[in-house]
């Protein structure tokens, strides 16, 4: 093989990218992306610390930076309609496109399996299924507010917790809007020591088909955090901190008093009004 053939480019990988580059054979080269400007020296520090490694800008919307049309790509992200669309392109163009080959979606789809083929195999019916997952820090390790660590990006975490969500309740389809899923959070029990929560997140509908559990009258996928987070994760978002539209108020230098005066619609920036 050449050693073109061979390189490996590793697109956005935020802060689990020194893991995945510990763990991938010795290729003439490996590389790390990031299209951030602020984020590349930090990029550029990760690379130097492997061999035949190097940290490179790319601007992926440019036909001109990066050609991937024949490269085969393995992400953990979700299956979207735009990915499911490319499906016969890719078939054509003879690559492979594997999603969802992490924890949650990944692992989980292939417990969901197992277990589904065991109790069709005896004769029986899937009639409620619930999946939970969360990527959380030991409890001896959960020594902040929101009782997680951050593996990724702190704000897609965050924004995570504020997505809409869709499931089977009863044969009934329930949906939730993005504003309402921390609310919805509800205790649920693992094991002794662990103090979960559980809210759904979303869609989960499509997954009694995906499944193959037809007879399923309620069908949950959602994620666990420690009791707490999700009031927590609430309380920032109720006056705004959340929301990703442009404020106008906005202005470089402003303190967090100020900052807060404006979410708040305070009449002084003064700790003593609040």
């Amino acid at each position: 093989m050449s050693e073109e053939s061979r390189k490996i480019l590793i697109l956005w990988s935020g802060m689990v990218a020194p893991r995945a580059l510990c763990r991938i054979p010795r290729p003439p080269l490996r590389a790390h992306l990031d299209q951030h400007a602020e984020l590349f020296a930090t990029a550029e520090h990760l690379a130097s610390q492997f061999p035949r490694t190097k940290a490179i800008r790319l601007d992926v919307s440019s036909p001109n930076d990066l050609d991937i049309s024949k490269t085969q790509v393995v992400t953990t992200s979700y299956v979207s309609e735009a990915i499911r669309s490319l499906d016969t392109s890719a078939k054509e163009a003879g690559i492979t496109v594997l999603n969802e080959v992490g924890v949650d979606p990944g692992v989980d789809h292939c417990y969901a399996i197992k277990k589904k083929d065991e109790v069709h195999a005896k004769g029986g019916k899937v009639l409620e299924f619930h999946s939970y997952c969360g990527g959380l820090p030991a409890p001896k390790c959960a020594d902040n507010p929101l009782g997680f660590k951050f593996s990724w990006s702190p704000r897609e975490a965050l924004l995570s917790q504020r997505n809409s969500a869709r499931f089977l309740k009863d044969g009934a389809v329930v949906e939730i809007s993005s504003n309402e899923p921390m609310s919805k959070a509800e205790p649920y029990d693992v094991m002794d020591g662990y103090d979960f929560v559980a809210y759904p997140n979303g869609d989960s509908v499509p997954f009694r088909e995906f499944y193959k559990i037809p007879e399923a009258q309620t069908v949950i996928r959602g994620s666990l955090r420690y009791k707490g987070n999700p009031a927590y994760v609430q309380a920032l978002a109720n006056p705004g901190w959340l929301e990703q539209d442009k404020k106008d108020w906005l202005k470089e230098g402003m303190s967090w008093a100020e900052v807060q005066q404006q979410l708040l619609n305070a009449s002084a920036a003064d700790e003593k009004y609040h």
